[in-house]
């Protein structure tokens, strides 16, 4: 399925902007954005106080419907509203009244789903101290395109519209709505287990090109709330519907797997058919980060569970899922050390989509694709068990003014590792032996314009890579925002 969106640029807003009632802004899906709420206490007029210790926390998003999971908005002190982050340029403006509305091209994609292009439309609202911005909505249309087996593909279209809504109930508070709609015609499927095979096989006669491809079609309707519990935690749940419209090729693995029969009578994956897919989802997240748009120190924490009920019943879905996702940042000189893991189990009757998921509050595919270890192709490696780990050295290392917008650069190293297991046996014959690890090295460039968008570029190479590309073996993600 699929790949990132990369929004990058909200037009400067003119500080004269008229006041506006409470709302709130996003660059590409439901972000991993924490707020920090001050009531309007104080006239904007009056001169900013010494700026006050951050106190920001978030994180969901959507990349073949990744949603990043925000964290909890954080009450500041009822005094006049701080101007600036703590570490933040002295450009970072949370208190003038302002809408920052744009209109503009978005460019993006990756390895697995090619280029990709369309628009976005986007308003955000600044007022008041609220951090990372009193509310915005996004509109997304695009589509991707990459030589397929019978020339250049259409491989993905994508429909989003997204809300995010910070400062409810004194700030304690954050709504995040989202509806999307997506199709992949070269989404990936290898078979199950950790060693899954990437040869394909003599005696395949469909398609060239498909026999490791499906096509996949998803609407998804959600709702996230983030509610803080006590400074930096916070409460979080998912209420979600999904409508599943997967299509596999002739003779590809995938539809040999779904007519195989295991001992049981059951077909060897489950979830080839058109279903209705509600969930919900209960969890709990500690967030200290200084700046969600790029983090300098500070941790983002997040673990929860879901339960998952396919209708119609013939469908045999129904299971549930526990997720963790742990990261931390520590400056180092002039660089930034960021880790993230993430361990995600589920457990029931599980979808052969949903194997190659991680992720509650927001979903991620992984092991492979550009939030799980990076190089590795989407849905090389499918299980109920997945284990990983990202790293990154990163640093914003110039910054500079054109045409009145300030524009800032950097980059960064990155290494991803992880596993996967079929089942809770840890014993699998699909799953291989030994360690088994999958990994991702390479490295990458940052832009932000103005304060709140952000645009990178990673390159990863792994030996999986040639599972989707043979003569060059490495993962490459254009997207919106930092990886984690």
């Amino acid at each position: 399925m699929a790949g990132s969106v990369a929004l990058f640029a909200t037009a400067p807003a003119s500080a004269d902007a008229p006041p506006a009632t409470d709302s709130h802004t996003l660059i590409g899906f439901p972000a991993d954005y924490p707020s920090v709420y001050t009531p309007p206490s104080t006239p904007a007029s009056l001169p900013p106080p010494a700026p006050l210790a951050p106190t920001v926390p978030a994180q969901p998003r959507t990349s073949r419907t990744a949603i990043r999971e925000l964290g909890p908005p954080q009450p500041l002190p009822a005094a006049a509203a701080p101007a600036l982050l703590k570490g933040d340029s002295s450009d970072v403006d949370y208190t003038t009244r302002r809408y920052e509305p744009a209109g503009f091209p978005l460019i993006g994609g990756d390895s697995d789903i090619g280029f990709q292009f369309g628009a976005v439309a986007t308003l955000s609202r600044f007022e008041n101290g609220i951090r990372p911005y009193s509310w915005n909505m996004d509109f997304v249309a695009s589509t991707s395109v990459k030589s397929g087996p019978s020339g250049v593909d259409f491989v993905q279209q994508q429909f989003l519209w997204h809300d995010d809504i910070v400062g409810l109930l004194n700030g304690r508070l954050r709504l995040n709505p989202l509806v999307t709609y997506s199709r992949t015609v070269n989404e990936g499927y290898f078979g199950l287990g950790n060693a899954s095979s990437a040869v394909v096989p003599s005696n395949y006669v469909g398609a060239s090109g498909r026999y490791f491809e499906w096509i996949d079609s998803t609407a998804i309707a959600r709702l996230v709330p983030r509610y803080t519990i006590h400074g930096k935690w916070f409460a979080t749940g998912d209420l979600s519907y999904r409508f599943m419209d997967p299509s596999a090729y002739a003779d590809s693995k995938l539809a040999r797997d779904a007519a195989t029969r295991g001992p049981d009578g059951a077909p060897l994956v489950q979830g080839l058919q058109r279903a209705s897919i509600p969930a919900v989802a209960v969890g709990v997240g500690y967030d200290s980060r200084d700046n969600e748009i790029f983090t300098k120190h500070g941790q983002n924490h997040q673990m929860g569970v879901q339960y998952s009920e396919g209708i119609p019943s013939s469908a045999a879905i129904q299971y549930g899922e526990a997720s963790m996702q742990l990261s931390g940042f520590q400056p180092i000189g002039p660089f930034v050390l960021a880790g993230r893991f993430t361990a995600d189990l589920e457990f029931g009757h599980v979808p052969f989509y949903d194997l190659l998921q991680a992720g509650i509050f927001g979903q991620y595919e992984a092991l492979g694709g550009e939030q799980g270890v990076r190089g590795v192709p989407v849905g090389r490696y499918l299980g109920k068990v997945k284990v990983y780990g990202n790293g990154e050295l990163r640093s914003m290392f110039f910054k500079f003014s054109l045409f009145k917008q300030k524009f800032s650069l950097g980059g960064d190293a990155l290494v991803d590792v992880g596993r996967s297991w079929l089942d809770y046996s840890f014993k699998n014959p699909a799953d291989g032996s030994g360690l088994g690890l999958k990994y991702g090295v390479g490295g990458g460039i940052y832009a932000v314009w103005g304060q709140a968008a952000i645009f990178r570029i990673d390159v990863a190479y792994s030996p999986d890579a040639a599972a989707e590309n043979p003569h060059f073996p490495v993962g490459l993600y254009v997207a919106d925002g930092t990886s984690f």
